[in-house]
C-alpha cells in the first residue's frame, strides 16, 4: 500500500527513473579552480576584473585581479571548455565625487585598458577537465 501511495499508480520501473534524475538534477557541475597572472606593459596589473565567457555551453564567470594575481576556486571556478576573456583595469581619475554612506569625498576610478583587451577582446583560453588550468595575461598598453 506504501508503495501504490509513493508511486501514484505509476509503474514500477518509473520510480527508479524518475529518482535517478532527480539526484541527477542536484549533482554538482564539475566547476574547475583557474588562476593566473597579468601584467600590463611588463608591470603586475594593480587592479582589475577578469571575465570569461563561454564560447558554446557554459556559464559567465570572473574574479578580481590584485596586484597581478587572479584565483577563482572550485566554487566560483568554470566548466571545462573554450572562453573568451575580458580584462578590465581601474585607476584614480583625478577626480572626486561626494559618497553619501561613507560621507567623504572618494576618488572617481576609470577604466584604462584599450578595448582590444575588454569589450573587443580576442583573448581566449581553454580551461581543461585536469591540470592546472593557469592563465598568464601579458597586455600591451601601447
Amino acid at each position: 500500500m506504501f508503495i501504490r501511495t509513493l508511486t501514484l499508480g505509476l509503474p514500477r520501473f518509473c520510480v527508479p527513473a524518475a529518482l535517478l534524475l532527480l539526484f541527477a538534477g542536484c549533482a554538482a557541475e564539475p566547476y574547475k579552480p583557474m588562476a593566473g597572472n597579468v601584467t600590463a606593459d611588463g608591470k603586475p596589473l594593480e587592479k582589475g576584473v577578469i571575465t570569461f565567457y563561454p564560447i558554446g555551453s557554459g556559464t559567465t564567470v570572473g574574479g578580481q585581479i590584485i596586484e597581478g594575481k587572479f584565483s577563482l576556486s572550485t566554487e566560483n571556478g568554470a566548466t571545462p571548455g573554450k572562453y573568451r576573456v575580458e580584462i578590465m583595469a581601474y585607476r584614480p581619475s583625478g577626480k572626486t565625487e561626494f559618497d553619501i554612506d561613507t560621507q567623504t569625498q572618494v576618488d572617481i576610478e576609470m577604466q584604462y585598458l584599450p578595448p582590444r583587451y575588454n569589450v573587443k577582446s580576442k583573448l581566449e583560453c581553454d580551461v581543461m577537465e585536469k591540470g592546472p588550468n593557469a592563465f598568464d595575461f601579458n597586455l600591451d598598453t601601447k
